[in-house]
C-alpha cells in the first residue's frame, strides 16, 4: 500500500457513514469466548484465547488510568496483548518504531511526553530508562511469558504535564517514512471501527478452526493495524512473523495452510529468486501486495510459476488504510487487460485526479494529483501529492510522487519513471532514485541500483544503457550499484538513506 503524504482537504461532498459496531465490546467478547482455543503463533509456539485475555488484563492493571498509552510495537504476542488491551478499554496508543536507534527511541520518548509506554525488555536502554523518568513517563516492560507477569514497571508514573490527543484519537500511526522521517497520524475510533466493519464479511465462518493468517506488515502501521484489528475482533487465528523472509513465510505457509497471503512488493522478486517450490504455496488461492508499485514484469513472472494471482492496492495511513484495491472476481474480468492498476476505489472511497496547479478535476486518462472521498475520514476531498490517472472503466494508475520531483535545471525529472527504466535492465533486480544538491543546476538525479543474482552491470553500463531510453536530462549523474537497498521495517525503500549513501 504505497504511502501518501502531504494530504490537503477541500469542499465537503457526503456524510460520513454510521458506525454500527460496537468496536471494544466486539473484541472483548471474541477474546472472551475464545477459551482455551489457539489464538496467535509466534516461534512456533501456540498462545491461547484465555492468554491474550489474561495477558491484556495485566497490561490494563500496570497502566492503571492513563487516557493513553505509547507502544514500541513488535509483531509478538505480548505486543498484540497491549493492542487489545488498548482497544477493549477505548484507550488510545500511540505507535513508537522499534526498529531504530536507543538514542532515537529516547528521544521519541521525551518529545511525546506521554503517561505510560510499553516495550520490550530489550527496548528499555538505559537512555530510553532516563528519558522516561525526565518526561514523567510510566516505562512498563512487556514479556512474552505467564500472562500475569506479563507486566513490569521499570520507572514510575511521574506529574506531567502530559501529551494531550484529540478525545477521539484512536491510534496515532506512523507513516512509512520512505522520504524521511515518519509523520504521526492520528486514526479516529470511527475510523478503524469502519474497517473493522468492512472486514466483517470476510471473517464470516472462519472462526477458531479455520486457516489461520499469517501477518508480516508492522504492527506499528496502518497496513499492521489492518491486519490484526479483524482477527482479533472475529477470533480468527494469527501468526505472527517479525518480517518478511523468504523462507520462514513460505515455511509458515506451508505449515499453516493459510487461504490469502501477503507480502511486500520486495517480497514478490525475493520469492522469484528463491528455490521455494510451487507446491509450498499450493493453499493460497491470491497474494495480495500492497506497500508499493510492483512491477509488471514480476506480477507476470510470479503467476507464471506460482500459480497465484497478485491483488495490488493502494492506501495511506491518512486514509485509515486501503482506498484502491483489487477483488478476485474483478482481477479475473480485467486483471490482463489492466497490468499496472493498482485497481478501483474501494468501498465508501470516490477518487479522482485534478490539474497541479488549477486543482480543478481532469478528465479519464490524464495525469494529475488524486484526490480521495473517504466516508470512514469523513466528507471532505482530501488531495495527495500522487500522480495519478484514472481511466474510462475507473483503474487507478500512479506514476510517481509530485513532490519528488527533481529540478535539474528547469527540467523535471520523476525519480519513480526513471526507477522503473532501471528495473526493466537484465540485471536490475530494484533501484531507487533521488535528488541530491548541485551548484550549477539545483539539483541532479542519482540512482542506486541492487543487482539481481548473477548481474554484473556497473554504474557506467547502466548509464549507457539509459542513455538509448531516455531523454539526456532524465539520466542519473551517477549510478552506484550496492549490495542491498537500505530499506525501512516495511520493506520499503528508504529513499532518506539512499540520499544519504550521496552525501
Amino acid at each position: 500500500m504505497p504511502s501518501s503524504s502531504g494530504a490537503r482537504r477541500s469542499s465537503p461532498a457526503a456524510e460520513p457513514i454510521a458506525m454500527p459496531l460496537d468496536l471494544p465490546a466486539t473484541v472483548r467478547a471474541s477474546i472472551a469466548a475464545g477459551g482455551a482455543a489457539d489464538a496467535i503463533a509466534f516461534g512456533g509456539r501456540w498462545r491461547s484465547w484465555a492468554w491474550l485475555c489474561e495477558a491484556a488484563r495485566a497490561i490494563d492493571e500496570a497502566i492503571g488510568e492513563a487516557p493513553a498509552t505509547g507502544l514500541v510495537a513488535r509483531n509478538r504476542p505480548q505486543h498484540v496483548a497491549a493492542f487489545a488491551a488498548g482497544v477493549m478499554a477505548r484507550r488510545a496508543t500511540v505507535m513508537l518504531y522499534a526498529a531504530q536507534t536507543p538514542a532515537g527511541l529516547a528521544a521519541d520518548i521525551a518529545a511525546l511526553r506521554l503517561p505510560a509506554i510499553l516495550a520490550d525488555a530489550e527496548d528499555w536502554s538505559d537512555a530510553a530508562l532516563a528519558a522516561a523518568r525526565e518526561a514523567g513517563t510510566a516505562a512498563i516492560a512487556i514479556h512474552d511469558g505467564q500472562p500475569e507477569r506479563i507486566a513490569v514497571r521499570l520507572a514510575p508514573h511521574g506529574q506531567g504535564p502530559f501529551r494531550t490527543l484529540a478525545p477521539d484519537t484512536a491510534f496515532e500511526l506512523l507513516s512509512s517514512g520512505t522520504t524521511g522521517a515518519p509523520k504521526r497520524v492520528p486514526l479516529s475510533w470511527d475510523a478503524i471501527t469502519a474497517v473493522v466493519a468492512s472486514a466483517q464479511a470476510a471473517y464470516a465462518g472462519t472462526g477458531t478452526t479455520g486457516a489461520p493468517q499469517v501477518m508480516v506488515h508492522p504492527l506499528g502501521n496502518v497496513a499492521g493495524l489492518a491486519y490484526v484489528t479483524p482477527p482479533i475482533a472475529f477470533g480468527q487465528r494469527l501468526v505472527l512473523l517479525e518480517k518478511f523472509e523468504v523462507a520462514t513465510w513460505a515455511d509458515a505457509v506451508r505449515r499453516y495452510r493459510p487461504a490469502r497471503g501477503t507480502i511486500p512488493p520486495a517480497g514478490v522478486r525475493m520469492l522469484l529468486d528463491s528455490d521455494v517450490p510451487r507446491e509450498d504455496l499450493a493453499s493460497l488461492g491470491l497474494v495480495a501486495v500492497g506497500g508499493g508499485k510492483l512491477d509488471i514484469a514480476l506480477h507476470e513472472a510470479f503467476e507464471a510459476r506460482f500459480g497465484i494471482p497478485i491483488l495490488t492496492a493502494f492506501g495511506a495511513t491518512e486514509f485509515g488504510g486501503v482506498i484502491a484495491n483489487w477483488t478476485l472476481d474483478l482481477y479475473r474480468a480485467w486483471g490482463a487487460a489492466k497490468r499496472g492498476s493498482a485497481g478501483r476505489a474501494s468501498a465508501g472511497v470516490a477518487l479522482r485526479t485534478v490539474d497541479l496547479e488549477s486543482f480543478t478535476p481532469l478528465p479519464p486518462g490524464e495525469i494529475g494529483l488524486l484526490e480521495a472521498r473517504v466516508d470512514r475520514i469523513g466528507p471532505d476531498w482530501i488531495r495527495t501529492t500522487d500522480l495519478a490517472s484514472i481511466d474510462a472503466d475507473g483503474f487507478l494508475f500512479l506514476h510517481g510522487r509530485a513532490d519528488a520531483a527533481i529540478n535539474r535545471g528547469g527540467f523535471k525529472v520523476v525519480p519513480e519513471m526513471v526507477a522503473e527504466m532501471l528495473k526493466a535492465h537484465p540485471d536490475v533486480a530494484d533501484a531507487a532514485v533521488v535528488g541530491v544538491a548541485d551548484a550549477r543546476l539545483g539539483e541532479l538525479p542519482v540512482a542506486a541500483v541492487e543487482l539481481r543474482r548473477g548481474g554484473s552491470a556497473d554504474g557506467a553500463a547502466l548509464r549507457a544503457w539509459l542513455k538509448d531510453r531516455l531523454v539526456a536530462y532524465q539520466v542519473p549523474a551517477e549510478i552506484r550499484v550496492v549490495s542491498t537497498l537500505p530499506r525501512n521495517a516495511s520493506m520499503k525503500i528508504s529513499l532518506a538513506d539512499v540520499k544519504a549513501l550521496f552525501a
